[in-house]
């Protein structure tokens, strides 16, 4: 055979050299008994020594990947995210069983050598050369630079870097060894053994001793047995050909095992005694899969769903990455501790209603989300919905998150009815009127240009036609408090017109309202013609109609408002994550809900006040108190056709929206009129009928057992004072039954839906009609 002559694919020379090479790093007198084979001249020898002096020797720190955890505010797990299933650990975090086993079956003389084993090598390059059969001789050190290579091309999503970190050429094989060479000098054997474990493959997902451990036995690295520790550095030769669990490969990994066990005892890490009884337990793996990822969160999905959609999608986590594909792969590849607001009592008493009041899988297709808010902090205490995460076409699985902004993986939001009313009463206190200024409360027509924006009347010479839909309600004169608890559009209609529109927006907004969705706003000069119109998420300042809850919002914007009545005028912004700590415990800044006074106090009070009569002689009598004693306020709000229904409500320690409306279905959405949900016919559903329930529950339950608080006094100049009493007149009203949510400002009086605005550019109308009170 000459000089050029090919073995096994490589090159003579290329593996002489390589050994020469190899001898002389490692100080031992190989070198010699190679020299002869390369020629009495010695160039081939002095060419491959040259040649590896001159290879790359230091190898560039990459971290692992870790998995990212995130947890509730107690502690309890939510989710994992992960793209390959690891979580780090230190050696001593390791069971010594399992150290001694992986030394033992992969690199025998770990401790001894310098990188290389050159008497494994020696050993490994006779057998290439005289038998024309491969073998392997990497110490754990070369093992380690091979992964930590194909590790850095796979960050950087160079597949041919990740190939050629795993070729079996002589270049390769010296450039490994160079390395390894090269950090046997900065590491000691303890931090390569550590580094080895944890970015060691165990098939699959499961990467690092940690997750193989929990993966196939259930336990942790510190806890494996004998026998487990044996069996887990068996696989590291080959994963897929040991699978634990696979009965196909039972007997294989059973053997595969017993090898190790047989080393360890030849190498004396073990007695005959503990070898025989491992060697004589069964096999027994105890697959425990970590799932990744929101749809694996059962309950807590939605939550889930709404805490990564903002850590993506916010520059405020820029501690994670400058942008939203950054962001994306720490959450990945970080190994990062999220600590959530979420409170698991405030969700399982969210979810236990809504599944029981509108069941997952009920043939109505009627939907429910729920969100729950701490006032003064923003914390967000809980997501819910009656549907399950899951993109699986089902009647009861459903990713759209019907809770938050279209942004942050929700829906284009809903219209909300008389629960925008509210906002009105804010701006009008906040005008220096009071709760017993008189209104006018019957339905009838007002001309458009007869209400103000921005000081400016608005530009219609159009007529706006509003109604109360049920009959002998909002008669004549009455007070913004009776209007508020009874829900009288003419009343809010009137009030409207008497404040400026621009004032309710900037009330909206200090409230922490704004449409769920970035729409084209008729309201800003020139969007009508313009070629790039002018796109808001704020509500209208043109639209006379915005009163009555025309804006779509989402359930997390309107609890976050009430929120912001519930804490005497502090608005926060929703908060989800209190803390984010990397894998070393460092703790990365997190944004708080930028709290600030944006209403003032007294109106804020004054404001609660008006809506406490809600639940005593008003449209949400039907929900009735809180039997823990707990003073609350709230609105009821149905729009048109009852195809959106609501209830936000709220008592000093927290606020809840709940929204109850038909899921989109073949891109349409029906109503609730004359529909069965969980067994029972409805003529109409109200804001009381279902929410209003909903949210009782969940505040009953989640407030269980906490001292009651009161809301902060009230300034008597907001309240008034009542008109003297009218003189008895038996044809009189005696409006008794107080549980009339009367929303319907539909144009043409028929309830029919339609746009009840058209004369004014609005986005269709607020209709709340009918006998809450009796919940039909």
């Amino acid at each position: 055979m000459n000089a050029t002559a090919k073995t096994g694919g490589k090159s003579i020379p290329g593996l002489l050299g390589a050994f020469t090479a190899v001898s002389l790093v490692g100080g031992v007198i190989a070198a010699g008994l190679v020299a002869p084979a390369v020629g009495a001249t010695g160039v081939a020898s002095n060419t491959a020594v040259n040649a590896f002096l001159d290879l790359p020797s230091e190898l560039e720190d990459t971290p692992v990947s870790a998995t990212t955890k995130v947890l509730a505010a107690d502690g309890s797990p939510i989710a994992t995210f992960f793209d390959e299933n690891r979580s780090p650990v230190k050696l001593e975090k390791v069971s010594p069983f399992l150290q001694d086993a992986v030394v033992s079956i992969e690199d025998e003389r770990f401790f001894e050598h310098s990188g290389v084993d050159t008497e494994g090598l020696l050993r490994a390059v006779a057998v290439t050369v005289l038998k024309s059969e491969s073998q392997g001789a990497s110490t754990l050190t070369q093992q380690l630079v091979k992964n930590t290579l194909k590790l850095q091309a796979y960050v950087k999503g160079d597949e041919a870097g990740m190939l050629e970190a795993t070729d079996t050429t002589s270049d390769r094989k010296l450039r490994e060894i160079r390395l390894a060479t090269a950090l046997e000098k900065r590491l000691t054997k303890p931090e390569i053994l550590e580094r080895y474990l944890n970015i060691a493959w165990f098939g699959g997902q499961t990467n690092g001793i940690e997750a193989a451990a929990k993966y196939y036995f259930g336990t942790s690295a510190k806890k494996l047995t004998l026998p487990q520790a044996a069996m887990l550095a068996g696989m590291i030769h080959n994963p897929n050909a040991y699978k634990l669990g696979d009965p196909t490969s039972h007997e294989r990994a059973t053997a595969r095992r017993n090898r190790v066990l047989n080393k360890m005892l030849e190498l004396g890490k073990i007695d005959q005694a503990a070898h025989d009884k491992a060697v004589k337990a069964p096999l027994k793996p105890k697959i425990t899969a970590t799932r990744a990822g929101c749809a694996n969160a059962k309950t807590r999905a939605y939550f889930c769903d709404y805490v990564y959609n903002v850590i993506t999608e916010s520059d405020d986590f820029k501690a994670l990455g400058e942008t939203q594909e950054a962001r994306e792969n720490a959450i990945l590849r970080g190994g990062y501790t999220i600590t959530t607001t979420l409170q698991p009592k405030v969700l399982k008493a969210a979810w236990n209603s809504v599944k029981d009041r509108i069941p997952p899988k009920d043939p109505s297709r009627i939907a429910t989300a729920t969100v729950s808010v701490e006032p003064g902090t923003g914390k967000v205490l809980s997501i819910i919905q009656n549907k399950f995460y899951n993109p699986k076409a089902a009647k009861q699985n459903t990713t759209v998150n019907y809770s938050t902004d279209y942004q942050y993986g929700g829906s284009s939001g809903f219209q909300t009815g008389s629960t925008f009313k509210p906002v009105v009463l804010a701006a009008w206190l906040d005008a220096g009127r009071s709760l017993y200024s008189q209104l006018d409360g019957s339905p009838g027509t007002l001309p458009i240009n007869s209400f103000k924006s921005c000081g400016q009347s608005v530009g219609s010479y159009d007529s706006y036609t509003f109604q109360n839909s049920a009959e002998g309600q909002g008669q004549g004169m009455m007070s913004a408090w009776d209007a508020t608890k009874d829900s009288i559009n003419g009343a809010y209609i009137r009030m409207t017109q008497q404040l400026d529109l621009c004032d309710i927006q900037k009330m909206a907004s200090n409230l922490g309202m704004h449409r769920a969705q970035s729409v084209v706003d008729p309201c800003i000069a020139g969007n009508y013609d313009a070629k790039k119109p002018k796109m808001t998420t704020k509500v209208p300042q043109c639209e006379p109609s915005v009163a009555l809850g025309t804006a779509s919002q989402s359930p997390m914007t309107m609890a976050t408002a009430y929120a912001t009545f519930a804490s005497g005028g502090i608005r926060c912004n929703p908060v989800v994550v209190t803390s984010i700590k990397d894998r070393n415990g460092k703790k990365l800044k997190v944004p708080d809900g930028k709290c600030k006074r944006t209403v003032s106090e007294k109106v804020a009070n004054a404001a609660t006040l008006g809506m406490s009569k809600v639940f005593t002689s008003g449209t949400a009598v039907s929900v009735g108190s809180l039997s823990s004693g707990q003073p609350a306020s709230g609105k009821t709000g149905t729009t048109n056709s009852s195809q959106d229904t609501w209830f936000a409500g709220y008592t000093p320690q927290m606020a809840t929206a709940v929204w109850v409306g038909p899921e989109t279905v073949n891109g349409e959405r029906d109503n609730m009129q004359g529909v069965t949900i969980n067994g029972t016919y409805y003529g109409a559903v109200y804001g009381a009928t279902f929410a209003g329930k909903i949210w009782k529950d969940i505040t009953s339950k989640s407030l269980e057992g906490e001292p009651v608080k009161q809301f902060g006094e009230v300034d008597s100049s907001l309240v008034g004072s009542p008109p003297p009493p009218p003189e008895k007149d038996d044809k009189d009203d005696d409006d008794s039954d107080g549980g009339d949510d009367s929303d319907d400002d539909s144009g043409d009086g028929q309830d029919d839906g339609g746009d009840d605005s058209q004369d004014d550019g609005g986005d269709g109308g607020g209709d709340e009609g009918g006998q809450e009170d009796q919940d039909r």
